[in-house]
C-alpha cells in the first residue's frame, strides 16, 4: 500500500505535467477459484494424455502380435513347400512321419498315401502318391495350423 500512496504523491505534485493514471489498490494474484480451474485443466490434460498413451500402447501390442503371426505363417508356408519338394525328390514309401522345426515351435506331420486311380479305359495307375503335410503351432495364445498337399508320380 505504501507503493501506491507514493505513486499518487508523485502524480499530484504541483507543476508535474504527467497525466493522472488510475491507480488500482488490488493486486493481480490468482484467486482460489481461478487456481482450482487451473488444477482441473491440468487433470483433464493428464487424463487425455493417459487415454492416448493407453490407445497407442494397445495399438503397438496388436502390431507386434500381427507381425509375429505373419512371420510364423510365412515360415510355415516356406517350410511346407520345402518339405513337399524334398519328399517328392526322394523315393517315397506310404506312411506317417513327424518333423520338428529347427527352433522347435512348429510341429509337422507328413503322410504319404498311395492313390488308387484308374485311366479312362479302367486300367490301374501304379506309383501314384499323395503327400500331405500338416503344420501346427501356437501363436498369440491361439493354436494355429496349416497344411499343403501334392500328388506325385514316381516310375
Amino acid at each position: 500500500m505504501s507503493v501506491s500512496v507514493r505513486m499518487r504523491m508523485e502524480l499530484e505534485r504541483p507543476g508535474n505535467s504527467v497525466a493522472r493514471a488510475p491507480i488500482h489498490s488490488h493486486t493481480h494474484t490468482r484467486t482460489r477459484t481461478h487456481s482450482g480451474f487451473v488444477l482441473f485443466e491440468i487433470m483433464l490434460a493428464l487424463m487425455i494424455f493417459c487415454l492416448v498413451a493407453v490407445g497407442l500402447t494397445a495399438a503397438l501390442h496388436q502390431t507386434v502380435d500381427t507381425s509375429i503371426m505373419i512371420r510364423d505363417e510365412s515360415q510355415v508356408r516356406q517350410e511346407l513347400e520345402n518339405l513337399l519338394a524334398e519328399t517328392a525328390s526322394t523315393k517315397v514309401k506310404p506312411g506317417k512321419s513327424e518333423i520338428q522345426s529347427s527352433d522347435g515351435r512348429i510341429r509337422y506331420e507328413r503322410e504319404i498315401r498311395a492313390v488308387q486311380a484308374k485311366t479312362a479305359r479302367g486300367e490301374q495307375l501304379p506309383n501314384l502318391y499323395e503327400i500331405d503335410v500338416q503344420a501346427s503351432w501356437r501363436s498369440s495364445g491361439q493354436d494355429r495350423s496349416a497344411h499343403a498337399n501334392m500328388t506325385i508320380y514316381q516310375p
